[in-house]
């Protein structure tokens, strides 16, 4: 493994950095997609009016179980194209999170999902961090990681943001990346502002790895990488309707966004000693 890509969500590593993979695949490296938030949901889950309505627009079967392997399956066919290896994590998504003592859904509306992280989630950086060494107990200075950035504010991106952060200081890895979450990207400057500051301020928690601030680095990537990417991305057939009306228009929206940005952008943080 050389280049190692934190994916919070079956999605998010293929619609945010699908081409820098596609293109590392193609030039021989060694590439692997972490899935991190794909277990099933914990014993006695009790669907909420948020799991059913997403279900329904997902359109692979109202039951949870249903609705994790089509995706399970649309990240496979995904990876496959993008030339990457993938690997499942075991923990759940925060929709289906629920509390140790309470048993309740700890982020039951779209509002919830999108802002603090719960006290009482199980899913912290610490148990993400032993579930992820539990399938790669050995990483070293050779390993490029990517996580998340946390555009969007969602609480697994804010969450695998903090792991990754861990991984990087406990095994010294020099080249970490904190990629944009498209299409929460697409929201506008705000937005990404306020998650590389966010992701800024969670460097701290290691003082003595990191620096105080994190750069920008865009990846350029070529027409077949893009290609790849539009390809990839549109395996997720449940997931498009979320975002677009169809994979037409994500195809469009993806090459209107790329001749803008002629490619896809990383925040790298700084390590201790290299802010000067």
């Amino acid at each position: 493994m050389q280049h190692l890509y934190l994916s919070p969500h079956f999605d998010d590593a293929a619609f945010s950095c699908g081409g820098q993979i596609a293109q590392l695949a193609r030039s021989g490296a060694a590439v692997t997609i972490y899935t991190v938030m794909a277990g099933d949901p914990p014993p006695g889950f009790t669907p909420t009016a948020f799991t059913d309505e997403l279900h329904a627009r997902w359109k692979r079967g109202m039951q949870a179980e249903q609705a994790l392997a089509a995706r399970r399956a649309e990240d496979q066919a995904a990876a496959a194209v993008l030339g990457a290896n993938l690997h499942f994590g075991s923990f759940a998504d925060g929709i289906y999170r629920v509390g140790a003592e309470s048993g309740a859904a700890l982020y039951p509306t779209v509002e919830a999902i999108f802002g603090a992280i719960h006290p009482d989630d199980p899913a912290t950086p610490e148990a993400l961090e032993a579930a992820f060494l539990g399938q790669f107990p050995h990483l070293d200075a050779s390993v490029t990681l990517y996580a998340p950035l946390g555009v969007g504010h969602h609480v697994d991106h804010q969450l695998v943001r903090a792991m990754a952060l861990r991984l990087a200081a406990r095994f010294c890895l020099p080249n970490t990346y904190f990629y944009e979450e498209y299409p929460y990207a697409r929201d506008g400057r705000a937005v990404r502002l306020r998650a590389v500051s966010e992701l800024a301020q969670a460097m701290r928690a290691h003082p003595a790895y990191f620096g105080l601030r994190a750069v920008p680095h865009k990846v350029v990537i070529d027409e077949d990488a893009l290609a790849r990417k539009i390809a990839a991305s549109a395996c997720y057939e449940s997931q498009i309707i979320s975002f677009w009306a169809d994979a037409a228009a994500l195809t469009e929206e993806f090459r209107a966004y790329h001749a803008l940005s002629e490619g896809e952008l990383c925040y790298r943080p700084n390590l201790r000693g290299e802010d000067a």
